[in-house]
């Protein structure tokens, strides 16, 4: 086992840019986080993020206020949807379900299988209020979200806790740009304290299961999704690319975890823990 505990962050709502297939999705030109920082009025300024290497992901078209550093603390890359659909939930089962040996399985049953805590927090949707026995907690706000991800950093038992913001699909949905960058910025100071609360042997994970950008008339927004990895045990981060579906976050889970072999994705872990 790499790392004791996973926490799993997911910016619903956060797309980087359209997706190769956005066409199909008549979301061609969207850019959640790019049109939103040059339609604020003020800078959008993520300091957290920025050190974790956002701006990184995006280095061939930069975006306005958050420029990519020079040696990164987080992994970074972008997570691209294999699924056919683009709905809400569907970001959500890819990155959780992997096919199993006699059917399809889900991450979180699997590990509390296996002995391991999970914990879900989120504005749950249908598909993560069946999740049993793991435990769940329902927010309606991203400062409530984060609190439960700050009781669990103050937990020493090893297993995943995904903690879904709910703030930000709200306002892509309302095409609210204000309320969008004000979300941002308070995750972004939130995360630094659950930055600085991570334990050496744990793994941060930041990413969004759907974008939906508050300039377009469409929702959700067909388009890349970002990757961050992070590890106190880690000194600096590099490229991840272009990863082909979001079940690799699942897969890194199960692999990190030892409790299964067959996945929908390819782990992460062999890239975040070369030395």
């Amino acid at each position: 086992m790499a790392f004791h505990r996973i926490f799993v962050l997911d910016l619903a709502g956060l797309g980087l840019g359209e997706a190769a297939d956005a066409n199909r999705f008549q979301a061609v030109g969207a850019d959640t986080l790019g049109h939103v920082a040059v339609s604020w009025p003020g800078q959008l300024n993520l300091p957290t993020l920025q050190r974790l290497g956002l701006g990184n992901i995006r280095i061939d078209d930069p975006i306005v206020g958050i420029p990519p550093v020079e040696q990164p603390h987080g992994f970074f890359g972008r997570l691209s949807m294999a699924a056919q659909g683009n709905r809400r939930t569907t970001g959500l089962r890819e990155m959780w379900d992997y096919a199993g040996d006699i059917r399809t399985e889900n991450v979180f049953t699997t590990l509390t299988a296996a002995g391991y805590s999970v914990t879900l927090a989120g504005p749950f949707l249908s598909y993560l209020a069946t999740q049993t026995p793991a435990e769940r907690f329902q927010v309606g706000s991203n400062q409530a979200a984060f609190q439960i991800l700050y009781d669990r950093l103050n937990d020493p038992v090893s297993g995943l806790t995904y903690v879904v913001l709910p703030e930000f699909r709200f306002a892509g949905e309302q095409q609210d740009v204000d309320a969008f960058a004000g979300a941002l910025v308070d995750t972004d100071r939130y995360l630094e304290q659950a930055i600085h609360d991570l334990g050496a042997n744990d793994l941060l994970i930041v990413t969004s299961t759907h974008a939906a950008d508050p300039t377009f008339g469409v929702t959700p927004t067909r388009e890349y999704l970002p990757l961050l990895a992070y590890s106190p045990s880690r000194q600096t981060g590099h490229a991840l690319g272009i990863r082909r579906t979001l079940a690799d976050v699942g897969a890194t889970v199960l692999e990190n975890y030892g409790v299964a072999t067959v996945t929908a994705g390819h782990s992460l872990l062999n890239e975040i823990t070369q030395i």
